[in-house]
């Protein structure tokens, strides 16, 4: 292994999560030849900062006096290891609700130095190598997918998505990954920001791409933020891979305060990075595949909750009510 990797987490409370990823790279924190960690904390209020400076003076640490989100956070990370004289040559964004192996990160790194010359070598300008994504309880956690909307699966098939359940749609998201020349990495559209590796170009590049000068849209609070690089990563010419023989195991977030917050969340954060990337077409995707998604949920959801006291589908159905009045707006 080459080179010198910058590891980087947005924290927002969840202190215990955070400790114990940061215990988790400890064998990398100690190795300052070759990685440096920083944390980017978003206003928590559970002492995770204070923690962070004494438990992990390693760390470099860059806390917000405002929730930034999850985008502007790993700039504001980013660019503080550069404004602090930090030398690197590849990024690892990793979330905080992951834990890892002592050889993740080094595993991770030499998979995507391979990737990376492979794309070179097919005609390809960058790469970008994700892990295979655990559940705690040892399954499969799909952090891949086929594309987005018109670009990726298509407007019609994505559209379509809005009549089928939930879990017929994910596999149509998902798409399936196709093999390499490498046979641990399986090349995919793109892959969820739970754990990144790719190369400082990378992250200059797309950064010199837009007028914000910014790796992360940070009009995007949460979700979409990551569909919105890739989109941007791909017209730059970078391929995106997973690693097959590198697990990582993400315990899941939940930043927002509840389900419908989350949903609204996520919704309004769709409709913001297909009408930026499709123009008016993507913004009316967006909004009737939204609007069609809640209205069949709601209608099937209708014959468990009449004549009967079903508090959970009747609590299921105001959500969806919710999040379809939304899409109108």
């Amino acid at each position: 292994m080459s080179g010198r990797t910058a590891i980087i987490l947005v924290t927002f409370n969840g202190w215990e999560m955070t400790r114990n990823c940061l215990n988790d790279l400890a064998a990398q924190l100690g190795d300052s030849a070759h990685f440096v960690v920083a944390v980017a904390d978003n206003a928590s209020t559970d002492k995770t900062v204070e923690n962070i400076r004494k438990d992990f003076p390693a760390v470099h640490l860059y806390a917000s006096p405002t929730n930034v989100g999850f985008g502007a956070a790993n700039n504001l990370a980013i660019k503080g290891l550069l404004r602090d004289g930090e030398s690197f040559d590849a990024v690892c964004l990793l979330n905080n609700d992951t834990r890892l192996k002592p050889d993740t990160l080094p595993q991770l790194r030499l998979a995507w130095e391979q990737a990376q010359k492979m794309a070179e070598g097919e005609g390809g300008k960058y790469a970008l190598v994700a892990p295979t994504v655990k559940n705690p309880d040892g399954s499969k956690q799909p952090n891949y997918f086929a594309g987005l909307g018109p670009e990726g699966i298509g407007s019609l098939k994505f559209f379509t998505n809005a009549f089928r359940n939930e879990n017929g749609a994910a596999k149509i998201l998902q798409g399936v990954p196709q093999a390499t020349s490498q046979a641990s990495l399986a090349e995919v559209h793109w892959t969820s920001a739970v754990c990144w590796m790719f190369g400082k170009d990378l992250f200059d590049a797309i950064c010199k791409d837009n007028t914000e000068g910014k790796f992360f849209d940070e009009k995007i609070f949460m979700y979409y933020e990551d569909a919105d690089a890739a989109l941007r990563a791909r017209r730059l010419g970078t391929r995106f891979f997973i690693a097959g023989d590198i697990p990582l195991t993400h315990l899941g977030g939940g930043s927002a305060q509840n389900n419908t917050r989350r949903a609204l969340q996520h919704d309004r954060a769709q409709q913001y990075v297909f009408k930026k990337h499709f123009g008016f077409r993507g913004f009316l995707l967006s909004k009737s595949f939204r609007f069609c998604r809640s209205l069949v949920r709601i209608v099937a959801s209708l014959p468990r909750c009449i004549g009967t006291r079903n508090g959970e589908t009747r609590a299921y159905i105001k959500h969806h009510f919710t999040l379809m009045k939304t899409a109108l707006w």
